[in-house]
C-alpha cells in the first residue's frame, strides 16, 4: 500500500489531467447519484480531520497578523481576480462565469497544506486560516455572484451554508472527534487516509466529467479560453501574496503558507457546488484549475524544498 500511496500522490496532477481526458473520452464512465461526489469529497475532508495536527493550530495564537494578511489577502486577491477574469472573458455565459468565480470563493484546499508543508512553510496557519474560510465563503460567494444573470445562476447563502455543512464541517468535526477520543487513530491512518483522499479526488473528477460530457462538448471552442482564465487565477494570487507579505517583512516560512493559502483552493468542492447548482457548464472551471492548482502548486512545493529557507533550515522532505 505504501509503494501505491507514493505513486499516487507524486503523480496526482498528472492522474488528474488524464482521469480528466480519459473519462471525457471513453464511451462508459460510472454513473453515480448526483449526492455521490459530495460524500466523496466528504471522506477527503474526513481525512484531513484525522490527520489535522491539534496541537499545532493552538500555537498560531502568536500569529495573529500573518494569520489576518493570510485571510484578507485570500478574500480580496483572490475573489476580485477571479470576478474580473470571469467578466472579462466570460460575461455572456453565466455558467461558466458564476464556475470560475465559485473557484476563487472557497476555501483553501487540502493540497494548501501538504505543499506548504512540504516547501518549509508554516502548515498550521494555513489550517487556521481555511478553518475561517469555512465561515466567510458561504457570505462572500452569493454576494460576488450579484452581477450574474439570476435566471440561470442561483445560488443562496442558505444552499451554501447546508453544503458546506455536510460536504465540510461534518465530516472535519467527525475526523477531529475521532482524533481527540482516539489520538493513535493519527499515525495509524496517515497512509489509509492520504490515500482515500487522492482516490477520492479522482472519482470526483471521473463522476463530475462523465455527468457533464454534452455539455462540455458543447462549449468545446471555449476550453482553451477557460484554461487561460484558470492558469491565471492560480497564478496570479500565488505571485501577489507572495511579494506582498514579503514586502510587509512576513518571514519566509510564513509567506509561503500565505501563497498556499491565497492560491490553491478547494476547486473539487467548487466543482460539486457549482454542478449542483449551476450546472454542467459551471463545472469545467473548477475542474481546470483542479488541474492547475495541483500542478503549479507541486512545483512550487518542490522548488521552495530545493532552496530550502532564508534562515538555512530545510523542509522535511522524502
Amino acid at each position: 500500500m505504501k509503494l501505491l500511496n507514493e505513486f499516487i500522490s507524486r503523480r496526482l496532477p498528472l492522474l488528474t489531467v488524464l482521469m480528466a481526458i480519459g473519462t471525457y473520452l471513453s464511451p462508459v464512465y460510472w454513473k453515480v447519484a448526483p449526492w455521490f461526489p459530495s460524500l466523496l469529497l466528504g471522506v477527503v475532508i474526513f481525512c484531513t480531520g484525522l490527520s489535522m495536527n491539534i496541537e499545532a493550530i493552538k500555537e498560531i495564537r502568536t500569529k495573529k497578523r500573518e494569520l489576518v494578511l493570510a485571510t484578507l489577502l485570500k478574500w480580496t486577491l483572490t475573489v476580485f481576480i477571479s470576478i474580473g477574469l470571469a467578466y472579462l472573458f466570460f460575461w455572456s455565459k453565466p455558467e461558466i462565469a458564476a464556475g470560475l468565480i465559485l473557484s476563487g470563493t472557497v476555501p483553501s484546499a487540502t493540497a494548501a497544506t501538504i505543499y506548504t508543508f512540504l516547501a518549509g512553510g508554516n502548515a498550521s496557519l494555513v489550517i487556521a486560516a481555511s478553518l475561517l474560510d469555512v465561515v466567510i465563503s458561504p457570505i462572500v460567494t452569493p454576494l460576488s455572484m450579484m452581477g450574474i444573470s439570476s435566471t440561470q445562476v442561483t445560488i443562496s447563502i442558505f444552499s451554501l451554508l447546508q453544503s458546506f455543512l455536510f460536504i465540510v464541517v461534518l465530516p472535519l468535526s467527525i475526523g477531529l472527534f475521532i482524533q481527540r477520543v482516539l489520538p493513535q487513530s493519527t499515525s495509524y491512518s496517515k497512509t489509509v487516509t492520504k490515500l482515500g483522499s487522492s482516490v477520492s479526488l479522482l472519482l470526483i473528477i471521473h463522476t463530475i466529467v462523465g455527468s457533464g460530457k454534452e455539455a462540455i462538448s458543447s462549449e468545446i471552442r471555449l476550453l482553451p479560453l477557460i484554461a487561460i482564465a484558470t492558469f491565471i487565477q492560480v497564478v496570479l494570487p500565488m505571485a501577489a501574496a507572495y511579494f506582498i507579505a514579503k514586502k510587509l517583512k512576513v518571514s519566509e516560512p510564513d509567506a509561503r503558507a500565505i501563497l498556499f493559502q491565497v492560491g490553491l483552493c478547494n476547486t473539487a468542492l467548487a466543482a460539486i457546488v457549482a454542478f449542483r447548482f449551476i450546472g454542467e457548464l459551471g463545472a469545467i472551471a473548477p475542474i481546470l484549475n483542479m488541474i492547475f492548482n495541483l500542478s503549479l502548486g507541486a512545483f512550487i512545493s518542490n522548488h521552495f524544498a530545493k532552496i530550502g529557507t532564508t534562515d538555512g533550515s530545510f523542509p522535511l522532505v522524502q
